[in-house]
């Protein structure tokens, strides 16, 4: 283990493996297991799975509450720890290092998008976009140039100094989706990403997930409770109490 001052210096030096180690892979699970203990009782919220992901696929996991689908990619982007199991995303396991190396590995290798878009209300739309990208110490020239171009790669170019307050839900949450991808994170991860919008602003938001999938290549792994989205994502994974029970790129890899 590095000391303290060589570890502020290389934040993800001690996490096992290397971005790039497996070029081709964004997501590799093995055998991952996760318990919550609650007293006298204990919940097994993922049961033994495994599954991998290559960079530049668009994933869609399904299930009904409980099933272990938003706990799966709680893990995946490090928000949680497995109770077992080994965890790489773009090669790295972060969940061997300290807890400064966590913090660094999610801001620099995974992008979030949430149901509720947790923006700043403070703050004006290019502010918020540009937030994690000043966190990491990237300049702040180019961390504002690339947040005014992703602004208006997601339609919102001329509302950049809109505060959160003037945009509708979608706007919002297109906002969140730029966010998220300013430090061009290994994969873009997304919990029911249209579920507070209305009908077509969340057909809007599927469609931008799926340029951003098809123009930049970004490899996505959306939660979702909605199949007529889901089944427009080249595959599905369903889970049912903790487990993968189908998982489309298996069956399309099939004889």
């Amino acid at each position: 283990m590095l000391n303290a001052s060589e570890n502020e210096k290389s934040p993800t030096a001690t996490l096992s493996g290397r971005v790039g180690s497996h070029a081709d892979l964004a997501v590799e699970i093995r055998d991952l297991r996760k318990v919550y203990n609650m007293g006298e009782f204990s919940l097994e919220a993922l049961c033994g799975v495994s599954f991998t992901i290559r960079r530049g696929e668009a994933v869609a996991i399904v299930g009904e509450s409980g099933s272990g689908k938003s706990t799966l990619l709680h893990i995946v982007g490090a928000l949680d720890s497995p109770t077992s199991g080994d965890v790489r995303v773009g090669g790295l396991n972060p969940f061997q290092g300290t807890d400064h190396q966590v913090s660094h590995f999610r801001n620099q290798h995974v992008g979030f998008v949430f149901q509720h878009n947790n923006l700043l209300p403070e703050f004006n739309a290019l502010e918020n976009v540009v937030m994690p990208g000043l966190i990491s110490g990237k300049n702040a020239t180019q961390v504002y140039r690339r947040a005014q171009a992703l602004l208006e790669r997601v339609g919102l170019g001329q509302r950049v100094a809109h505060y959160p307050g003037q945009l509708s839900g979608g706007e919002q949450q297109r906002v969140a989706i730029a966010r998220a991808l300013i430090n061009e994170p290994v994969l873009l991860l997304a919990d029911e990403p249209s579920g507070n919008l209305d009908s077509r602003n969340a057909a809007n938001i599927h469609a931008l997930f799926a340029e951003l999938n098809r123009d930049l290549h970004t490899t996505l792994v959306i939660v979702t409770h909605n199949q007529d989205f889901a089944h427009t994502l080249p595959r599905r994974i369903e889970m049912r109490d903790g487990r993968i029970v189908a998982d489309s790129a298996a069956a399309i890899s099939s004889p």
